[in-house]
């Protein structure tokens, strides 16, 4: 193993990216920081990454060369010291280091998902609601109220407040309220099974 492959090994695209100021959005696409453009053309994988316009690529090593015009082993000297990775670039890698570093990542990467996970499942809710409110809505005084809408009525304004309050939970209120995102989460999978999803 090089100490390339281990720099490919420690840090993965989208931390390298939003750390050194390209603007990662959601779905981990971006804006090209090679060229203007109004609109994200560029997908960071976990371990390349690819701009669609100008079909530029590469790992994260090619992707500091490419943001600071590095030669590849300087863009390495600069990843290894600014993510404090601890590696010697004159001896083999301390393997140690280079496997609590890896945990780390891996723990790091599975929080995110767990969160994003989490936040999916409150915006699949309050959609699910919001769609039920707009498609069922009585047309008539005469007519029957159909009950996914007066279900949407009664729960709409609770997903809401989850999905708006989830932004502001820090990790702890986040990790207490995982039982009650399970139980929407199966509410949700209940209301579709037995009304659709509108």
């Amino acid at each position: 193993m090089t100490i390339f492959d281990d720099i490919k090994e420690l840090v993965d695209v989208p931390t390298a990216a939003r750390s050194y100021g390209v603007e990662v959005h959601r779905g981990n696409m971006a804006l090209c920081p090679f060229h203007r453009e109004r609109h994200p053309s560029c997908k960071l994988y976990e371990d390349h990454y690819y701009y669609f316009g100008c079909q530029a690529h590469g790992d994260v090593i090619r992707l500091v060369q490419e943001l600071f015009g590095l030669k590849p082993i300087e863009a390495v000297e600069q990843i290894n010291s600014n993510f404090g990775l601890g590696l010697d670039l004159d001896k083999p890698p301390d393997m140690e280091k280079v496997n609590r570093r890896r945990r780390e990542i891996a723990e790091r990467k599975a929080e995110k998902a767990r969160v994003e996970y989490m936040y999916d499942v409150l915006m699949r809710y309050f959609t699910l609601l919001d769609k039920y409110k707009m498609l069922y809505v009585p047309t008539s005084p005469d007519e029957d109220t159909d009950r996914r809408f007066v279900y949407a009525l009664q729960n709409i304004g609770y997903a809401e407040y989850m999905l708006e309050a989830w932004g502001s939970f820090d990790k702890e209120q986040q990790a207490e309220i995982k039982p009650e995102v399970g139980r929407i989460e199966r509410e949700c999978k209940r209301c579709v099974e037995e009304w659709g999803e509108g």
